[in-house]
C-alpha cells in the first residue's frame, strides 16, 4: 500500500490511514493525555505524510518515519498548550498525592479506570524525551533501534530515556500515594 501511494496511487493512502490512525491515535493520547488534541495531532500527522510522502526515501522504514512525524505533532502541541496538567492537581475518584507532607493512604488498584489515570498521570509528569520513550516501547512495542529511529538519537540515549523515564513514573506514583 505505501509503495502504491508513493507511486501516485492516492487511493492507497485512505488505506494507509486506516490501517495505522489507531496506533498514532493511541501514541498520541497516551503522550499528551487528551483526547481532543490526540486527535488534533492524528489529522496533523497524516496531512504530513500526505504532504511529504514524496521525501520517504525506503518504504520499508514507513513505521519509524510515521511516528517521528507523529513525535514532532506531540511535542509541538505539548509546548502549545496553556494548561499543563499538573502534578499537584487531585486525581480521579478522589485520590489524593502528598498533602502538608503526608502520604495520602495507597489507592487501591482494584479499579482498571483509576490505576489508568494514575499511570496516564504520572507518564503526564515526566520530560518529553522520557515519556515518549516509554509510549514508544512499553505501548507501541517497538525494540530500541526503532525507538531510536523514531526519536533521533543513538541507542545508548533511546536505552537512557526508558530507562529514567520509568524511574520517574515510579516516583510519581509513589508520590500519588502508590506502594513501590
Amino acid at each position: 500500500m505505501i509503495r502504491r501511494f508513493l507511486e501516485g496511487d492516492e487511493q492507497a493512502f485512505t488505506g494507509i490511514v486506516r490501517q495505522w490512525e489507531t496506533r498514532v491515535y493511541n501514541f498520541a493520547w497516551r503522550y499528551l493525555g487528551n483526547r481532543e488534541d490526540a486527535q488534533d495531532v492524528v489529522q496533523e500527522t497524516f496531512l504530513s505524510v500526505f504532504k511529504s510522502a514524496r521525501s520517504l526515501r525506503d518504504p520499508d522504514s514507513f513505521p519509524s518515519w510515521l511516528f517521528r512525524i507523529a513525535l514532532n505533532h506531540c511535542r509541538s502541541h505539548w509546548r502549545r498548550q496553556t494548561a499543563h496538567v499538573s502534578l499537584d492537581d487531585p486525581l480521579p475518584g478522589g485520590l489524593e498525592g502528598d498533602t502538608a507532607g503526608e502520604r495520602a493512604p495507597a489507592p487501591q488498584f482494584r479499579d482498571p479506570v483509576v490505576t489508568m489515570d494514575l499511570i496516564r498521570k504520572a507518564l503526564l509528569g515526566i520530560s518529553e524525551e522520557h515519556r515518549a520513550a516509554i509510549i514508544l516501547k512499553e505501548y507501541l512495542g517497538l525494540n530500541f533501534e526503532e525507538m531510536a529511529r523514531v526519536m533521533d538519537c543513538p541507542l545508548s540515549t533511546a536505552k537512557s530515556r526508558l530507562y529514567h523515564g520509568l524511574k520517574g513514573v515510579q516516583r510519581n506514583l509513589v508520590r500519588f500515594g502508590a506502594r513501590s
